[in-house]
């Protein structure tokens, strides 16, 4: 469960990153790069990035197909959030991934790998 909390605000800020990075005319490869050798470095960048055409062989590679759903991964916050009201402990960032989340489930995106938040966010220009 904090495993998942915190992966999941990860692939948010990974995301969020590297769209920024697309849209103002970077190479996403060159930036995955960039970030891998800076302080960005993470999981979600170096090993699993949500960005097509960066990574071979990771979800967002094939259509976000396969890998760790959205739903399951909305599951997994929905049982944080309801953990930090029981020990009265805020996690604001969890709401807000709880909330996107559950938007790109909405949009339809619930069975794809929980990767297609950039997908999502892509689409909300």
């Amino acid at each position: 469960m904090c495993n998942n909390l915190a992966l999941a605000i990860s692939m948010i800020g990974t995301s969020e990153a590297m769209l920024l990075g697309k849209a103002s005319g970077m190479d996403p490869k060159v930036l995955a790069d960039i970030m891998n050798t800076s302080t960005a470095r993470c999981w979600s960048s170096d090993t699993y990035n949500p960005c097509p055409g960066v990574m071979e062989g990771v979800p967002s590679s094939r259509g976000y197909e396969g890998g760790f759903g959205v739903d399951l991964m909305l599951k997994d916050l929905g049982l944080a959030t309801d953990a930090s009201k029981l020990v009265r402990q805020p996690l604001p960032m969890a709401g807000l991934a709880q909330q996107l989340y559950a938007l790109t489930s909405a949009h339809g995106n619930g069975h794809k790998d929980f990767g297609a938040i950039f997908e999502f966010l892509e689409k909300q220009k």
